[in-house]
């Protein structure tokens, strides 16, 4: 089985399961070993051959792959050849740190891994982190698609099969049309999205990236100016329809505190911070990216509060943690402590590098993934703000939580929803990791419980959401497992 990197220090689950009297009750309601989204065992592995044309691959924002399709090119020009070519010639250390940095892998790479860095440092957490991840990483699917579509219609030849004077940098093929060039249209479509979700970001630092991304390709030998002109200006404009349904997603839309049960089971401000406020009331309302609403898989009610079930839920977290292992607590502390988007980001990351999977496709990978985890978010959060179940410390004030607990409603887990989704989908396009990532899931989930701050209902169905949202979108047009086995 295969390991990659970001792994939590990951426990055998006999180890697990057995390590507590209560941890019987641990074993999730789906599955604990197997992926929810396995694929039939006659299935083909993705063969770069087998890729389909981008003129019929899916996209989010353009009603086809040629919507935006630039009006045809002339033959490059002497000037732009001889652009490459000087530029070839004598590149400063700047130069050549920028064709490392942004030319390594499929164009989607270096700004993912900036989008983790840039949310991190504005503090964009939470619902709002998986909102902005999914609209980011659409812009970037439409865009590197357009781009390829445009490439095969137009057919314009590349700097390397246009002059024997360029030499393409690794990994360019010189035999690929050039115009547009995708690298400058997902530079594109990532800076105009940037700029509208990070509004206290300085004015033009993400065009400044978008401009060194798309001018590292001619220096490598990828492309020619106008290949980058018409690559930016192709992103910007999928990045202006993003940032257009993103300003309709009800994301602003108020809540009316009027609206907030009280009383013995409902939700109260917990320690350590007893935010009056809970967070995100509105957020099971945000339109979603493949539901139909919020509440299409509201899960059944929880147990009655008072009610045996709801006495049986109780006592399982008190004997979770009167009799916590070793072992539990350390993966209770990990992933409490771990950011989960960069989790799933970095494991799709290098399964993607690992298989040699194109632009596009890698783009798709990484958006339909995010998607996943934003929709089971606004899912899991239609069924909090339904019920506005109380925490355990709430119903057992002397219980003391590894982490903190969150200032929203218990009922189901939020964490096993966004691992359950995300690792469903990184399981159906990569079939030889998915029990990997299935059981990092139900670890995952069940850290919350072990930690303290979640029932282990909570878990249980918050995981179940998570790989039925991840279920749908693995059922969308093209999902076609990439894998290199």
């Amino acid at each position: 089985m295969s390991r990659f990197s970001n792994a939590s220090p990951r426990l055998s689950r006999r180890v697990l399961i057995g390590a507590s009297l209560g941890s019987a009750a641990l074993v999730p309601l789906t599955s604990g070993n197997r992926a929810s989204a396995q694929p039939d065992a006659t299935d083909l592995a993705w063969q770069p051959e087998a890729t389909p044309s981008p003129t019929v691959w899916r996209t989010w924002y353009l009603t086809s792959p040629d919507e935006l399709r630039p009006a045809a090119p002339g033959a490059p020009t002497q000037v732009e050849i001889d652009e490459v070519i000087t530029a070839q010639a004598t590149p400063s250390d700047a130069t050549v740190a920028a064709i490392g940095r942004w030319g390594s892998g499929p164009a989607v790479f270096a700004w993912s891994q900036l989008a983790e860095e840039v949310s991190t440092e504005f503090e964009v957490s939470g619902m709002f982190l998986r909102r902005f991840l999914a609209v980011y990483h659409t812009a970037l699917q439409d865009a590197a698609i357009a781009a390829e579509d445009a490439q095969e219609a137009l057919n314009r030849p590349s700097p390397g099969a246009a002059s024997d004077r360029v030499v393409p940098a690794a990994g360019i093929d010189p035999v690929r049309p050039s115009f547009p060039s995708e690298h400058a249209a997902v530079a594109g479509a990532a800076a105009t999205v940037l700029a509208y979700l990070l509004p206290d970001a300085a004015g033009g630092r993400f065009d400044a990236l978008a401009a060194e991304a798309a001018a590292s390709r001619i220096a490598a030998g990828a492309a020619f100016r106008s290949d980058i002109d018409a690559g930016l200006a192709l992103g910007q404009a999928i990045g202006e329809k993003a940032i257009a349904r993103a300003g309709a997603d009800g994301s602003d839309a108020e809540w009316d505190p009027a609206t907030m049960p009280t009383g013995p089971g409902f939700w109260q401000p917990t320690s350590p911070e007893f935010v009056e406020t809970p967070r995100y009331p509105m957020a099971g309302s945000w339109m979603p990216w493949v539901l139909t609403s919020g509440d299409q898989v509201r899960p059944a009610p929880p147990p009655e509060y008072g009610s045996l079930v709801w006495e049986a839920e109780l006592k399982m977290v008190k004997e979770i943690a009167a009799n916590l292992s070793f072992e539990q607590e350390r993966a209770a502390l990990w992933w409490g402590t771990t950011n989960s988007a960069g989790l799933v980001n970095g494991w799709a990351r290098e399964l993607i590098s690992k298989a040699s999977v194109g632009s596009a496709q890698a783009a798709q990978i990484l958006a339909d993934l995010h998607v996943a985890s934003a929709d089971a978010l606004i899912a899991v959060w239609d069924a909090k703000y339904t019920w506005w179940t109380a925490r355990p410390v709430t119903d057992d004030p002397s219980l003391m939580p590894l982490i903190p607990t969150s200032p929203y409603p218990s009922y189901p887990s939020g964490y096993a929803g966004v691992m359950g989704a995300g690792t469903t989908v990184i399981g159906h396009y990569f079939p030889e990791a998915a029990d990997d990532m299935a059981d990092r899931a139900w670890e995952a989930a069940a850290s919350r419980a072990w930690a303290g701050v979640h029932y282990v209902i909570d878990d249980d169905v918050g995981l179940a959401m998570g790989r039925q949202v991840g279920r749908l979108v693995c059922a969308l047009p093209g999902a076609n497992p990439a894998d290199d086995a």
